[in-house]
């Protein structure tokens, strides 16, 4: 499971979201599709679990889609904005 990490506080600039970590002060700019995978991750969920809502709610290939996804979570990791739980 994919969950956020607490320590980040974010702010809506139209569909695009402004975060911020606060232990470390690093700063972090989501586009929409970005804005939109932070929100789905305000409930823990799957990596499958978000591409198949991306995919109903986009037109978008589902290999594009997986590649997108995991690159994205890759630097959300990075970033320590979020976690993936070990299976």
């Amino acid at each position: 499971m994919i969950h956020r990490q607490a320590d980040w506080i974010t702010a809506k600039v139209g569909d695009e979201i402004v975060m911020m970590s606060v232990s470390n002060g690093q700063y972090l700019g989501l586009n929409a599709m970005g804005a939109c995978i932070w929100d789905m991750l305000e409930t823990p969920m799957t990596i499958d679990t978000i591409e198949h809502q991306l995919m109903a709610q986009f037109d978008v290939s589902g290999e594009i889609c997986h590649a997108e996804v995991a690159a994205f979570i890759d630097i959300l990791v990075e970033q320590k904005a979020i976690a993936i739980d070990p299976q």
